[in-house]
């Protein structure tokens, strides 16, 4: 019994050496270096964010618009609440493009539950517009 209990302790211990290797070598790879799509999609998408930060409806749509004709389909919104619908889903795309990129930010909004990108790491929240623009804080 002694012998299995030493076996699963050296097995154990031998996992977890594996793995904090493994980790230091994946954190020690650079993020691939963004494409002129990459680069262009999250230009327009700090003006989409810009302008919900700004509750400004006709911004809005003149970046969503900007992003659409360039192939990202962002629709036009009648109202802030569906921009800002539309803009959770842009988000989604853009944290996965700017992951580990530096100059970008993950935000999350803990109140309305949201993520977002940005470039600053001052918040600036597109969710709740001027009445919350300093809720959230960084992700990652």
């Amino acid at each position: 019994m002694k012998e299995i209990m030493r076996a699963r302790r050296q097995s154990f211990a031998g996992l977890l050496i594996f793995c904090l290797v493994g980790l230091f070598f994946v954190r020690s790879i650079p993020a691939d270096e963004l494409s002129d799509s990459d680069k262009f999609f999250l230009a327009g998408y700090e003006k989409l964010r810009m302008a919900l930060v700004a509750d400004d409806l006709v911004r809005v749509n003149e970046a969503a618009a900007e992003l659409s004709e360039s192939g990202f389909e962002v629709p036009k919104s009648e109202t802030l609440e569906r921009a800002r619908d539309a803009f959770a889903k842009a988000s989604e795309i853009a944290i996965k493009v700017a992951a580990g990129q530096p100059g970008y930010y993950v935000m999350h909004c803990p109140k309305l539950n949201r993520d977002w990108v940005q470039t600053s790491s001052q918040v600036s929240n597109p969710y709740g517009g001027k009445d919350m623009v300093g809720c959230g804080e960084i992700k990652k």
